[in-house]
C-alpha cells in the first residue's frame, strides 16, 4: 500500500523511465554505437523511451521495467527507510500542546498577518518589535 501511495504522489513513471534508459543499456536491450563512434545521447534516450512506453503499454510485468521502478522506490526514494520512519511515527504518543506565546514556526504566520493590518508603524520595525518580545524570556 506504501509503495501504491508513493508512486500515485510523485512522478515515479518519469523517475523510472530514466533508470530504465541505464538498465536497458546494461542489458544489452539499447545499442549505444561502435567503440569509437557511438551513438548520440537523444538517440539512445529516445530509443529507451520507445521499449520503456511499450513495455509499459503491452508487458508491464517485463523485468526490467519492473527493475527500473523498483530501482527508483530502493535507491532514489529509500522505501526501506520511509517504512521504518512511518512505523516509528505510529508507535511515538501524540503530544499536543498549546504554547504561551508563539514558537518560532509561527513567525511566517504572524509576519503575514502584521502586512495586512494597517498601522503608522514600519513592517520592518512591527517585525523588530515582535522578534524581541518574542526573544526575551
Amino acid at each position: 500500500r506504501l509503495g501504491h501511495d508513493i508512486r500515485a504522489s510523485i512522478n515515479a513513471t518519469e523517475l523510472a523511465r530514466r533508470r530504465f534508459r541505464d538498465i536497458a543499456s546494461i542489458s544489452g536491450l539499447i545499442f549505444k554505437g561502435y567503440p569509437g563512434k557511438p551513438k548520440k545521447d537523444r538517440h539512445v534516450q529516445a530509443s529507451s523511451q520507445l521499449f520503456f512506453e511499450v513495455f509499459s503499454d503491452y508487458e508491464p510485468h517485463n523485468l526490467l521495467l519492473l527493475q527500473a521502478y523498483d530501482e527508483v522506490m530502493t535507491f532514489s526514494l529509500q522505501e526501506a527507510r520511509l517504512r521504518e520512519t512511518l512505523a516509528r511515527i505510529r508507535s511515538q504518543q501524540l503530544v499536543l500542546r498549546r504554547p504561551a506565546k508563539a514558537t518560532p514556526f509561527a513567525f511566517p504566520i504572524l509576519v503575514d498577518r502584521l502586512r495586512e493590518r494597517l498601522s503608522s508603524e514600519k513592517l520592518e520595525d512591527r517585525i523588530r518589535r515582535m522578534k524581541l518580545e518574542l526573544t526575551k524570556d
